[in-house]
């Protein structure tokens, strides 16, 4: 019996100094492909929602802009991060609140993901540059800072979202409480993943 499992713990490391990729870890980039239903209208990867004159456009992008002067935010392939451009137009007749603690992405491993505020970009950031070189920038680029919509206004911003860890194989991004006036508006829009295997060395 003894041999026998010493044979079976032999046979096991020979197998892994064999095959190293089998001990490295592996992560994955994601692709989000958005799922056709009644309540978006969706064109390529940019999905359409509607609803009492407020109307907005979500669309993964691979990069957000200026992302070149800050490596984190470029890494290829990115498997920290991924980045939906957001588009908010405001036919309402009223002015449009919005707060991105409400937003966030949950897939079906249910692992829950919010956008970055301003304050955690500029503790990520500051590590490596000063707070000038970045602040103005983000703080045009997040969508903390365009609230509120005045009606008849457009605006856009970005959502950087810390990337999934499990094998996920769908997500649903949802905004919440986006107020047009004193009445509460949600968005759920649904997405089919596309999952691409990065084994770190």
């Amino acid at each position: 019996m003894i041999r026998k499992v010493y044979g079976i713990t032999f046979l096991i490391l020979v197998v892994l100094l064999c095959c190293p990729a089998l001990s490295k870890e592996k992560r994955y980039t994601y692709t989000f492909i958005p799922d056709a239903n009644p309540q978006t209208f969706v064109m390529d990867n940019r999905v359409v929602v509607s609803s009492k004159g407020l109307t907005v456009t979500l669309e993964q992008i691979d990069r957000i802009p200026f992302a070149r002067r800050f490596p984190v935010f470029c890494a290829e392939p990115d498997i920290y991060f991924f980045y939906f451009r957001i588009t908010i137009r405001n036919r309402t007749g009223a002015a449009v609140e919005m707060n991105p603690i409400f937003f966030f992405a949950l897939n079906d491993r249910k692992e829950f993901k919010k956008p970055l505020n301003y304050d955690e970009v500029h503790r990520i950031l500051s590590k490596l540059h000063k707070p000038e070189e970045f602040r103005d920038i983000f703080q045009g680029l997040l969508v903390d800072f365009m609230s509120p919509i005045p009606d008849g206004g457009d605006c856009q911003g970005y959502l950087i979202f810390r990337n999934f860890r499990d094998k996920a194989r769908t997500a649903v991004i949802k905004l919440d409480n986006l107020a047009v006036g004193a009445e509460p508006v949600s968005f759920s829009i649904p997405y089919t993943l596309e999952r691409k295997v990065v084994v770190l060395e």
